[in-house]
């Protein structure tokens, strides 16, 4: 039978068959320990509990009285109560009585609807096929498209990820890691003197004019404001492209990991803000949080964003790229090797990359959703959550795949590590020479973030430059610092390499220079 408006299944259940089936990491158990977010008051909960008095009085389904009494129930009460409901004995005709009356309720309104509830007009939930994709709740309100929000200009692979030729004295700055942090990503732009500083976070201007812009991933995990982070820099990314310049987003690892509904890293903050800004209002304009189920518990505001097919697929991370080539210049999260950039005959080896990412991210691989929560048993809901897991593993790309220790492109350490150091890796200077001959003819140089550095700094004559700066609380607060490179600006048509402080000063290149392990 089908189960009344629910509160997570117990996460101890998910958990241990999660971490037996392999799919959770050793290290997801102490994160997944932590206290969950508390879910709000759901629509349907509300609208059911203010009707139980009623229903039992007037002979109300067995099935309708009971979703009335879980409304008042604690997290530890649910699950007990949860599977007496999941053994009920009641037909499918009592929850299908009560779910229409529920769903006719006048009470039920739109997330967005504020304006015409001060005005006495109130609108029914969104009806959605149990089995589609859940962004048509956030997209075809009469209000307002939520996720348009998060939108970024549709990138033309072959063309806006692979850009050899450039404009004399065309300006390009990148800058790394964000995780999660709003002020660390303010500065950073403001440094790049690509956002004007009297605007706010939530209407920003574009100030870079026909500035190319390269972010290269980590926006997700370690802090609390990752989609007001995505928002910001989606914004600019739009305005950017209508002033003539770019502004383009790199995968890291940690949008892999979301992709793939592993959250070890992810702050409890972070993990509340996507509640408040995507869940609520899933549950809201649906009538219920029965959507939730088929996740198990794992987060599934999150996960339902950034799996592939999800909430912000199609509009945000079909438009992101594994790499891109700017110039002289390639820019990767990790690394890449010479075995990445094997092109065929319709695409370079950057684009081939980028269309296996973006063939992936849009394929909603677990097939058919369960947005109505149809499952008899504790076990079945696990096992969907698996099924969902194992299937986004098993068919993610090499690029975007790996782990720790891995030599994929969001992966490897190679040239950055150790820290403001040349690489520990002896075969570092041939693996980058090769990779950048694969890369472009006229390809220089490789820029980086994923491994924290004390500062902006270049290994192997140049080749290398790490940019992550560790900026973010979240992973050890240092302070933001951004990569110029003014395309054929010197004297004898070389690039001009500089780094901008949030000081305002614009530091030579050529004093970032790794020698014997020394930064000038």
């Amino acid at each position: 039978m089908r189960l009344p408006s629910i509160k997570v299944s117990h996460p101890s259940l998910i958990l241990a068959s999660f971490i037996m089936s392999g799919i959770l990491s050793a290290s997801f158990v102490s994160s997944f320990s932590r206290p969950l977010s508390s879910s709000r008051s759901l629509t349907l909960l509300r609208v059911a509990s203010s009707r139980s008095s009623s229903s039992s009085s007037s002979g109300g389904s067995t099935v309708e009285r009971q979703i009335g009494r879980t409304a008042s129930l604690t997290v530890n009460q649910y699950h007990a109560t949860s599977c007496r409901l999941l053994r009920t004995s009641s037909g499918h005709h009592q929850y299908d009585s009560a779910r229409r009356t529920l769903t006719a309720s006048a009470s039920v309104r739109l997330f967005s609807s504020s304006s015409n509830e001060d005005k006495g007009q109130v609108e029914a939930p969104l009806l959605l096929d149990p089995k589609a994709p859940l962004r048509p709740l956030l997209t075809a309100n009469s209000q307002e498209n939520h996720l348009s929000q998060y939108s970024l200009p549709p990138t033309q692979i072959g063309i806006d990820d692979y850009r050899p030729s450039l404009p004399k004295n065309q300006r390009i700055v990148s800058f790394g890691d964000v995780h999660g942090d709003i002020t660390a990503l303010r500065t950073f732009l403001i440094t790049a003197r690509v956002l004007d500083p009297e605007s706010t976070n939530d209407n920003p201007r574009w100030s870079g004019g026909d500035t190319i812009c390269v972010q290269t991933g980590d926006v997700l995990d370690r802090g609390d404001d990752e989609l007001a982070c995505f928002r910001l820099l989606a914004t600019l990314s739009r305005q950017a492209k209508e002033s003539g310049g770019a502004l383009l987003l790199l995968y890291g690892n940690h949008e892999s990991l979301n992709a793939a509904g592993l959250f070890q890293y992810a702050n409890p903050g972070g993990n509340a803000e996507f509640e408040s800004t995507i869940g609520s209002r899933i549950d809201y304009n649906y009538g219920s949080n029965r959507w939730r189920l088929q996740f198990a518990g794992n987060q599934p505001s999150r996960w339902a964003s950034f799996e592939p097919g999800g909430l912000l697929a199609e509009n945000m991370l079909g438009n992101m790229l594994v790499a891109c080539v700017v110039g002289r210049t390639v820019f990767v999260h990790a690394g890449l090797q010479a075995v990445h950039l094997k092109g065929d005959e319709e695409f370079n080896g950057i684009s081939k990359l980028n269309m296996e990412a973006r063939d992936w991210i849009l394929k909603a691989h677990h097939g058919d959703n369960n947005n109505w929560g149809e499952y008899n048993t504790v076990e079945e809901v696990i096992a969907a959550a698996q099924h969902r897991a194992k299937v986004a593993s098993k068919t993610m790309p090499d690029c975007l795949g790996g782990g720790i220790g891995a030599s994929s492109p969001v992966w490897m350490r190679d040239y950055s590590q150790p820290n403001d150091k040349e690489p520990k890796n002896p075969y570092a200077k041939t693996m980058i020479d090769q990779a950048l001959k694969e890369t472009g003819e006229d390809v220089q140089r490789m820029v980086m973030g994923h491994t924290p550095q004390y500062k902006i700094n270049a290994a192997m004559n140049g080749r290398a430059w790490r940019i992550d700066v560790g900026a973010s609380q979240g992973v050890m607060g240092g302070t933001p610092e951004v990569l110029e490179i003014i395309h054929m600006g010197g004297e004898n048509d070389e690039d001009i390499i500089s780094v901008l402080t949030v000081d305002g000063k614009k530091v030579d290149g050529r004093d970032r220079m790794l020698v014997e392990n020394v930064l000038f």
